[in-house]
C-alpha cells in the first residue's frame, strides 16, 4: 500500500503541559480583562426591550399599554417582592 504510515514519518511533539496551562490562563485572562460585565449589560438590553415594547403598545394599543404600565407601577412601588427570595424562606424554616 502507497499510504501506510511507518515510524520514520511520525514526528514527536513535545508534550509540556506546564507550558500549556500557562498559556492557557493568560489567553483566559486576556479575554476576562476585555469582557464587559455580564449582568448589567443583560439588565440593560432587557429594559431597553421593554421600553421599546411599551413605546410601540402605546402607539398601537393606548388603552392596553395604559393597563399594563398601571400594573407595573404598582408592582415596582407596593414594596413587596414579586417572586419571593428562596434565601429568606429557607432561613425562615430554620
Amino acid at each position: 500500500m502507497e499510504n501506510e504510515i511507518t515510524e520514520q514519518d511520525i514526528i514527536e511533539i513535545p508534550v509540556t503541559c506546564e507550558d500549556d496551562t500557562e498559556e492557557l490562563l493568560e489567553k483566559y485572562d486576556r479575554r476576562s480583562k476585555r469582557r464587559v460585565d455580564d449582568v448589567p449589560a443583560m439588565q440593560t438590553v432587557v429594559c431597553i426591550i421593554v421600553a421599546l415594547f411599551m413605546f410601540g403598545m402605546n402607539i398601537l394599543y393606548p388603552e392596553t399599554a395604559g393597563e399594563v404600565f398601571s400594573r407595573l407601577n404598582q408592582a415596582v412601588f407596593s414594596g413587596k417582592n414579586i417572586l419571593p427570595n428562596p434565601i429568606e424562606i429557607i432561613s425562615e424554616l430554620l
